[in-house]
């Protein structure tokens, strides 16, 4: 998993928590007090070691593993994503806009950088705004996909419905003001 997701749990955990609950993190994977992840953003980091930092930081904050997801996914979608990669969010001013983009976007990725393996999206529209949405990966992340939906949510100022239908589908209905 590439380094930039890191560096933003690093800096949600910050944001949200503050230093000394992001040290405790560190230190419960044994890295030292003063690491960051800005020195790997560019960088493929073990995927096991990713999942573990993950679990093990959602022990340290308290909360559930649901939580720190949508901790992430409202801080990677208002925050980070806007900031370094702004781009992507060129032509979309809606949740739905930015979801129906995001497969065309990890290809764009996965051609870049040949040991990325970004998810990949399927969309079945059921009615206008109400889709399914198939989410193709092995690592088994949907909940953390469902976490980023919330966050474009907040950054559009919009209301999703999510139903979540099986570990890799959800009926999403797309409202927006």
């Amino acid at each position: 998993m590439q380094g930039t997701i890191h560096y933003c749990l690093e800096e949600t955990i910050i944001q949200k928590y503050g230093k000394e609950k992001w040290q405790e993190c560190l230190k419960s994977c044994n890295l030292p007090p003063n690491y960051s992840f800005i020195t790997q953003l560019k960088e493929d980091i073990d995927e096991k070691q990713t999942i573990n930092f993950i679990f093990k930081s959602a022990e340290i904050l308290g909360i559930s593993l649901q939580q720190l997801f949508d901790d992430f996914g409202v801080y990677w979608c208002t925050e980070y994503a806007p900031k370094l990669y702004s781009g992507f969010y060129i032509g979309c001013n809606t949740t739905k806009d930015m979801v129906l983009k995001l497969t065309k976007i990890h290809e764009m990725f996965g051609k870049l950088r040949e040991t990325a393996l970004p998810p990949r999206f399927e969309y079945k529209e059921l009615a206008p705004n109400k889709y399914e949405v198939t989410y193709i990966s092995q690592r088994k992340l949907f909940d953390l996909y469902i976490s980023l939906v919330k966050g474009l949510d907040v950054y559009f100022n919009n209301q999703t419905q999510i139903e979540k239908i099986s570990e890799n589908k959800a009926i999403m209905t797309f409202s927006h003001y």
